[in-house]
């Protein structure tokens, strides 16, 4: 999978097939969220690096 992401939304390419999401970053990490209903959850894409 790879994907362009902004500030608010990536385009992911799975294969052939384009994806798009809603981009959060939140004090936990970053998720992405599909624009049309792919699964229930978000996708985490990044860990916070500030675990002690």
């Amino acid at each position: 999978m790879s994907c362009f992401v902004t500030e608010k939304k990536a385009v992911c390419r799975v294969g052939e097939k384009m994806a798009a999401f809603y981009v959060f970053d939140t004090p936990q990490g970053v998720y992405l969220k599909p624009e049309i209903k792919l699964v229930d959850d978000w996708i985490k894409v990044a860990h916070r690096g500030d675990d002690s």
